[in-house]
């Protein structure tokens, strides 16, 4: 997956973790979170990487 469609995936999963926290889930709100904003740093080191081999 190239550093886009991560950060595409980082920003659904941030945006859908508050969902979960509405649905009275609080443990995969938190785990939609994190993993979204792991999902998002992977997402920006791929860039950065990209940008630099250009």
């Amino acid at each position: 997956m190239n550093s886009t469609g991560n950060l595409i995936l980082a920003i659904i999963w941030i945006l859908a973790s508050p969902l979960w926290f509405w649905a009275e889930n609080t443990v995969m709100g938190i785990i939609w979170l994190c993993v979204g904003i792991i999902e998002l740093i992977i997402g920006l080191i791929r860039r950065n990487k990209e940008k630099k081999s250009k």
